[in-house]
């Protein structure tokens, strides 16, 4: 531990160095103490943007994660419909998401409305892709036997595909997360009066060097957020899907 914070105290000693002896320009990288000085005179602000990103970042996740496994599992239910969507899903996945931010600022606003609209449609469908993945590559007897002891569909779904298909949802959904993070604070840095990208794309343009990397740092903070949860349920639904898989396992 002691040897991690002398690293850590060296390398900001470093950087603080490169920063005051002119070897960078301070408008390309702030020193420690120059984000230091933006936390001190204008923390307050930062921190509610954080607020407001953090909230738009975590109900995009809970959207994409409900839509995206539902669509999945409806896809992969049955070859025909993963043959006759699946490809309609690696197209949308394929197209630059933020041709579509226009129309979702036209429809919903430049509120935290368009950026959680556009964070959920670019984080559902790689949990939708892998959801329906995942559930092609159960083998189809499991399902059969559900169906022959007279389990109802929703059972089936609920039962067997889900926790069978669970580690490629969760592979997903790793996937997801980075984009719906990024689309938050991009759709805030490109449109809007709040959160971390406003801050970050308002003090660009007036050479806040300080300010800038502050926000950078909160936006990072925004991933080890995510992840962090994402951890969590990672553990959780893995102990579920255990009990679940048990269940059914031939005796």
């Amino acid at each position: 531990m002691m040897r991690k914070l002398l690293a850590a105290l060296a390398i900001l000693v470093v950087w603080e160095g490169v920063v005051r002896l002119g070897l960078v320009n301070p408008i390309i990288l702030a020193s420690p103490s120059g984000i230091g000085s933006a936390l001190v005179t204008d923390g307050v602000p930062f921190l509610h943007a954080f607020r407001i990103t953090v909230t738009s970042i975590a109900i995009a996740l809970l959207a994409s994660l409900s839509i995206g496994v539902g669509i999945g599992l409806i896809v992969g239910a049955t070859a025909f419909s993963y043959a006759a969507f699946g490809p309609i899903l690696s197209s949308l996945f394929a197209i630059p998401l933020i041709v579509w931010y226009p129309m979702l600022v036209v429809w919903a606003g430049i509120g935290p409305e368009s950026k959680i609209l556009f964070a959920i449609i670019s984080s559902l469908i790689p949990v939708a892709l892998n959801t329906a993945a995942g559930v092609r590559q159960i083998d189809v007897r499991y399902e059969q036997f559900g169906r022959s002891v007279g389990a109802a569909t929703r059972t089936i779904y609920l039962r067997i595909l889900l926790p069978f298909a669970l580690p490629s949802i969760l592979a997903g959904l790793r996937i997801g997360t980075a984009l719906a993070v990024a689309g938050v604070i991009v759709g805030e840095m490109l449109t809007s009066t709040d959160g971390i990208g406003f801050w970050i794309s308002y003090h660009r343009t007036v050479y806040n060097t300080g300010h800038v990397y502050l926000g950078m740092l909160l936006a990072i903070a925004c991933v080890l957020i995510a992840n962090a949860v994402l951890s969590h349920l990672e553990r959780h639904f893995g102990a579920w899907r255990l009990d679940e898989l048990a269940n059914i396992a031939p005796a």
